[in-house]
């Protein structure tokens, strides 16, 4: 199952243009910042869907970049470390109890490009989504991002386990046990049942 389009990769720094950001050169950040702030808000919106909190986690995670490029060594890209980023400040957000809400359509709905639907499969699409999402919600968060990044947004498991900070077992078993949590969610909806697919075993 995949109700989102996948989220591009980037294209690797200038070495000179990340030594000066580790320096903390303000034109060398902003030209960072602005080049991934677009992926790292599509990629929170996708987590939580778009709303009030949006905006501030968007700026934490920014604010967070800018405090951490000093010790950032290169290890991964850029994109992928400011993902890591975004996702612990995500999970640590929907640890709090306002986290229980439905989640918006705007952006999660997205078609894939080059998909026309009819209307009344646009309808269809989006009342999926909603309910999708609107089970999401009651999952923790380990599991419900895990189940995310990995289903919706077709990340491998070994990338989800290195955004995530845990094992690839660990993150193949939270994806399972999403995936299961959902499909009992699903006996009574049918419409969320139609988007699920078998389970895997952890």
């Amino acid at each position: 199952m995949q109700v989102t389009q996948p989220i591009t990769r980037a294209e690797p720094f200038d070495a000179a243009l990340i030594q000066a950001c580790r320096r903390g050169d303000r034109q060398a950040l902003e030209r960072v910042l602005r080049a991934e702030s677009p992926y790292v808000e599509r990629l929170i919106a996708r987590l939580i869907g778009p709303g009030a909190d949006l905006e501030d986690l968007l700026q934490q995670t920014l604010i967070a970049t800018v405090e951490s490029f000093p010790r950032y060594r290169g290890e991964a890209a850029v994109r992928t470390w400011m993902a890591r980023i975004a996702v612990n400040i995500v999970r640590q957000h929907l640890r709090r109890p306002h986290r229980r809400r439905v989640v918006a359509l705007e952006l999660v709905g997205e078609e894939p490009q080059g998909h026309s639907p009819s209307p009344d499969g646009a309808v269809d699409h989006k009342q999926q989504v909603e309910r999708l999402f609107h089970h999401l919600s009651a999952i923790g968060p380990r599991k419900r991002l895990a189940f995310a990044l990995h289903v919706l947004e077709g990340y491998p498991i070994e990338e989800v386990a290195a955004l995530m900070g845990a094992t690839s077992a660990a993150t193949k078993s939270r994806v399972f046990w999403a995936r299961r949590a959902l499909l009992g969610r699903a006996r009574k909806d049918p419409m969320l049942r139609d988007l699920l697919e078998p389970e895997e075993t952890p």
